[in-house]
């Protein structure tokens, strides 16, 4: 997989696709035809890359859109068989309903709150299949919803209805990143005096003597 190289106006191309990091918080640009905004500093996007390195979810579920520019290159980055995000915001981007609208499994919700029950489990249920592997947070930035993540109620929830709960193993959690893993049997209990000597995937991305200064 290629390196995203960020040039030195903040600006990268990725899987046919150009990207333009936008921080702080205010005063953030609109996704053009041209290039999508991002809202990610480099250090999350070294998360990004590597995560995709190391795991190949089959569906993707992004709680909050901004501009699209996460979404697209979360799709260009682990080309998921499906993916849908919400966000609570009535405004579509238009670059990224064109983006979509000619590809297959892409789904996308504006005016959707991830507290909405009926939303949540048509997404995970139908659009993803049954299939959700990766839920990338990045929303409740504002109240009410500021105090609380999507995966700890209503989202965790239809995890647990995706046919068995015996077939959620575990849930990796780490900043705004849920990895889901998944056994086609019951396992058994771990062994309390056994070690595990891989740790989770995210340990192992982030325990590469490298420091991240995150947003």
């Amino acid at each position: 997989m290629n390196r995203i190289e960020i040039g030195p106006s903040q600006d990268f191309s990725f899987g046919g696709e150009n990207f333009v990091i936008a921080l702080p918080a205010k005063e953030r640009r609109l996704s053009t035809s041209e290039a999508f905004t991002i809202a990610k500093n480099e250090p999350y996007l070294r998360v990004y890359e590597e995560l995709a390195s190391a795991v190949s979810p089959r569906s993707i579920l992004e709680l909050g859109i901004f501009q699209g520019g996460s979404y697209v290159l979360l799709d260009k980055l682990f080309s998921p068989r499906r993916m849908s995000a919400v966000d609570i915001s009535p405004q579509p981007v238009p670059p990224l309903l064109a983006y979509i609208a000619d590809k297959e499994g892409r789904f996308v919700h504006f005016s959707a709150s991830q507290t909405d029950r009926k939303i949540l489990e048509d997404i995970v249920r139908n659009e993803l299949a049954d299939e959700l592997d990766l839920v990338v947070d990045d929303a409740s930035h504002d109240a009410p919803f500021s105090k609380r993540h999507a995966l700890s109620n209503l989202l965790f929830e239809q995890l647990m209805l995706m046919g068995s709960t015996s077939l959620i193993s575990e849930i990796r959690v780490w900043k705004f990143l849920y990895l889901i893993r998944k056994a086609t049997t019951v396992l058994p209990a771990p062994d309390e005096g056994q070690k595990d000597e891989t740790g989770s995937i995210f340990d192992q991305i982030l325990n590469r003597g490298r420091e991240w200064s995150l947003i």
